[in-house]
């Protein structure tokens, strides 16, 4: 059974005013964050194919890998600018950047679900594009 685009919207709208509702880096905050993160890669595990085409797919590379160097790119960004020396405002991590939005609940449950849509986004064509790859190609050969 899938769930519909309506269960989605209304699922992820009350998880982000759940969300919203804590103090960012408590534990229920952490908590919240870590589960959304979690059910994603369960997502992305559940849909990964169990099985490969025997000749290449019609597109190099794997479907992820662009979203795994921008992570990998924001991660380190992070990173740097939380360990410089010197002020939050000359070396600002995208946590501190975002605490003008934090301060407005309705604003700080609008980011959140946002960011859990990106999450399912890039969840989704990763998922298609695997599908698409693993999907045996039509025979050019009609019947026996």
């Amino acid at each position: 059974m899938r769930a519909g685009p309506a269960v989605l919207l209304v699922g992820g709208v009350a998880y982000s005013l759940g969300a919203a509702a804590t103090t960012p880096f408590t534990l229920p905050a952490n908590v919240l964050t870590g589960l959304a993160i979690g059910a994603m890669a369960v997502v992305m595990l559940w849909r990964w194919p169990r099985r490969t085409r025997s000749e290449p797919a019609a597109t190099p590379g794997h479907p992820y890998l662009l979203w795994l160097v921008l992570l990998v790119a924001f991660t380190a960004w992070e990173l740097v600018n939380y360990g410089a020396h010197g002020s939050r405002a000359a070396h600002p991590t995208f946590s501190s950047i975002t605490e003008a939005i934090d301060r407005d609940y309705v604003l700080k449950a609008l980011l959140f679900l946002v960011w859990l849509a990106f999450g399912w986004v890039i969840v989704r064509r990763g998922s298609r594009a695997l599908d698409q790859a693993v999907r045996p190609e039509p025979s050019s050969q009609a019947g026996p």
